[in-house]
């Protein structure tokens, strides 16, 4: 009996956990992004801009 619920209801597990990685990942990038030092963040927020030729 549980072999058969477990094979026809798989194709639903698949969005839940593409949705929970993607979910942790967002997650994860806004807490480190959260946590970053100010002349880090002055640093990366700064990178667009900067040209080459500095280097």
């Amino acid at each position: 009996m549980f072999k058969r619920i477990f094979h026809e209801d798989w194709t639903a597990v698949v969005p839940i956990i593409a949705f929970v990685l993607t979910f942790t990942f967002f997650v994860v990038m806004m807490v480190r992004a959260a946590r970053m030092k100010k002349a880090q963040r002055e640093h990366m927020a700064s990178l667009p801009l900067d040209d080459d030729s500095s280097r």
